[in-house]
């Protein structure tokens, strides 16, 4: 078996829960990757903008990078590919989420973040508190926009849903508190159109996305351009929305610290985010290869 492309996931996968990773070590991973002619993918719900933040160091590598869970595509130069919901649709969700106030709701869009006045205070304490939670340190004196950009870079407040005629919605990311989101996810299955997907990436988050839109349709296309099969492909991920990613690749390596339904399906289980369970494995995998075994 022959690797040709790796894609990770960024939070608690690749990123310790400090959301730092050993720089160091990847550079010579990555060196190692392009002397062998492997693409290396990351594969995230965030928005391409703090993926850049994430690897701002890295802008003139060869990464590719797919974010929104599989709705946005792009190289370091430009964007590749846009699934994006109808108009209609984005009304649809709109409707249905004015059911669940208690919801901090943003809407990720090609341009910019969409962050509703009146969720801006609830989204804000929910992520406040997923934090408190990993016993992260924050700055808790600012206000709830200039801590929701830390997360949406781009996010603008507004106070009517007409200006997302202008742009293309990708996503819309919500936060819950934690010992409700399966009841919420629940409900959310039930009300949202059937051409909506309600995914959890744990903590209290759940992203809405197109149906037949995730990392794994994403990695489909993506190997379908660069003419990569699946059994040549290498995933890691530690949550609900990386379960299609890791079931197309020809192996699925879930963290240790992953679900326990992510566990149950993958290939392989490795080490901890915190301890670089990731890095670990590339470098056994690189050794693979110069070993002429993989």
């Amino acid at each position: 078996m022959t690797i040709k492309l790796v894609a990770t996931d960024m939070d608690g996968t690749l990123l310790r829960d400090d959301k730092t990773f050993d720089t160091e070590r990847f550079n010579r991973i990555l060196d190692a990757m392009d002397e062998r002619g492997i693409q290396f993918v990351v594969a995230s719900g965030n928005q391409l903008p703090k993926l850049h933040h994430y690897l701002d160091s890295y802008r003139k590598r060869p990464l590719t990078y797919i974010a929104e869970n599989g709705a946005y595509i792009a190289d370091q130069e430009k964007d590749i590919l846009i699934s994006g919901f109808s108009e209609k649709t984005v009304n649809q969700i709109i409707a249905t989420l004015a059911n669940f106030p208690q919801v901090g709701v943003i809407l990720s869009g090609h341009k910019n973040a969409y962050l509703p006045i009146e969720r801006a205070e609830p989204i804000a304490s929910l992520m406040k508190d997923y934090l408190d939670f990993l016993g992260a340190d924050y700055n808790g004196d600012v206000s709830a926009m200039d801590f929701i950009r830390t997360w949406y870079p781009n996010a603008v407040y507004i106070d009517n849903y007409d200006v997302l005629s202008e742009d293309t919605i990708v996503k819309f990311a919500l936060q819950t508190k934690r010992r409700e989101t399966a009841q919420i996810l629940a409900q959310l299955i039930d009300q949202l159109p059937p051409n909506v997907v309600p995914v959890t990436s744990g903590f209290g988050a759940i992203d809405l996305i197109s149906r037949g839109v995730n990392k794994g349709s994403a990695l489909k296309w993506l190997g379908e351009q660069l003419n990569i099969k699946p059994e040549e492909m290498v995933a890691f991920g530690d949550a609900a929305n990386d379960a299609e990613m890791l079931n197309y690749v020809g192996t699925g390596v879930a963290m240790e610290n992953a679900t326990p339904a992510l566990k149950a399906t993958a290939d392989v289980v490795i080490g901890h985010n915190n301890d670089g369970g990731v890095l670990a494995y590339l470098e056994e995998i690189l050794e693979l290869v110069d070993e002429g075994r993989v």
